[in-house]
């Protein structure tokens, strides 16, 4: 299974410089390296120094840097024209009924859409296997909540068990009612995959990129803890842009990223002369961030989200909350599921069967972790 880094972060950050650096650094270790963007800030093509129009001509196909690495900024049209066909086809049997006569181009303004394209894309690159290593260059750390929570939405819905009443009162589409039954499972079937693959800390690691100042280290704290609430395990922080040194109104900024992040991996580049265009500035850039270090390992293995047993009918769940206090948590139970909210961020999951059919047994904080147990009742 080929490995998964995702890299994001506040606006202006540097997240394409530091996604293109990785990407450049794996493949000068002669591993098959693929970076892929999405949304319409990509500047991959500009990054690594290619002559384009304003417009690329690409159209969503990759471009070869040199043998190991191919770079592809994807295009939500093109890759509906791909793979729409008078509404037959994976992406329409999830979308539902009624869409013969629809075009790609009327079917691209619905909203979610980028999101549910790009994981179909995702898990088409993962199952061709023509990387060791795929890249995503994230948009902002808006947009790359949105991709990972649609994930772990649609993975969420692609697993849930579903008794035909249910399936009635929420209108699912059914494979009875689905023109292409095959379709729909399929596609539900590449999403419950990629949602467990971007879960999977052997696999799949978040870089988040952030400069030192105080609004950009803020959002980077509130971006770690929505991630790790989705499952994703964040395996370091870059600071970019540093001045030389590290002198002056920055450095209690960066002390306190290193502080608060700790254990976390913080990684350190300083403000360049110039724009880091083209592969002699990202090769600097590259062993300036690695220092030598492979970048393709995890840094970090042990995964926010974990499920484990304490004895005789009884388990416990722990979730890694960074950042958060039990009275920033909202916490709600629904028969098989389990409902967590911080501020604005809420995520649905599922629980093991054995947990399942166990009530809560009480819920606490022990540092940076939620620690939920499940028992069976005395006498039950």
């Amino acid at each position: 299974m080929a490995r998964l880094i995702l890299v994001t972060g506040s606006g202006g950050a540097g997240k394409t410089v530091v996604a293109s650096a990785t990407g450049l650094a794996a493949s000068r270790r002669g591993v098959r390296t693929g970076i892929v963007s999405f949304g319409l800030s990509q500047g991959l093509v500009s990054t690594f120094g290619l002559e384009e129009p304003l417009f690329p001509s690409a159209r969503g196909q990759p471009v070869r840097i040199n043998e190991h690495l191919d770079i592809q900024e994807l295009d939500v049209q093109e890759e509906l024209r791909r793979g729409w066909s008078h509404g037959r086809g994976s992406l329409a049997a999830l979308l539902g009924e009624g869409l013969e006569n629809v075009s790609a181009e009327e079917v691209a303004i619905t909203p979610g859409l980028e999101e549910l394209v790009t994981l179909l894309r995702l898990s088409e690159l993962l199952r061709e296997q023509r990387y060791e290593l795929l890249i995503v260059d994230c948009p902002s750390t808006t947009g790359a909540l949105r991709l990972v929570s649609s994930a772990s939405a649609l993975g969420w819905y692609a697993r849930r068990p579903s008794s035909p009443a249910r399936k009635a009162r929420s209108g699912m589409l059914t494979a009875r009612s689905c023109r292409e039954p095959g379709a729909l499972q399929e596609a539900r079937d590449r999403l419950a995959a990629v949602d467990e693959l971007l879960r999977d800390p052997a696999v799949t690691t978040l870089r988040l990129v952030a400069t030192s100042g105080k609004v950009s280290v803020q959002e980077t704290q509130r971006a770690y803890t929505y991630f790790s609430l989705y499952g994703v395990t964040t395996d370091c922080v870059v600071i970019n842009r540093l001045a030389p040194g590290g002198e002056g109104a920055q450095q209690p900024h960066v002390e306190k990223l290193q502080r608060v992040f700790a254990p976390l991996p913080v990684l350190k580049t300083t403000l360049h002369s110039s724009e880091v265009v083209g592969e002699g500035p990202l090769e600097a850039f590259m062993e300036q961030l690695y220092q030598g270090e492979d970048p393709v390992l995890p840094m970090v293995s042990q995964p926010p989200l974990g499920f484990s047993k304490e004895g005789v009918d009884a388990y416990r769940l722990e979730l890694k909350l960074p950042f958060t206090t039990k009275d920033d948590i909202d916490i709600s139970r629904r028969e098989e599921e389990l409902v967590v909210r911080v501020g604005a961020v809420r995520r649905n999951i599922l629980l093991p069967r054995m947990m399942a059919l166990l009530p809560t047994a009480g819920a606490r904080m022990e540092g940076d972790r939620l620690i939920m147990s499940f028992r069976k009742e005395r006498g039950g």
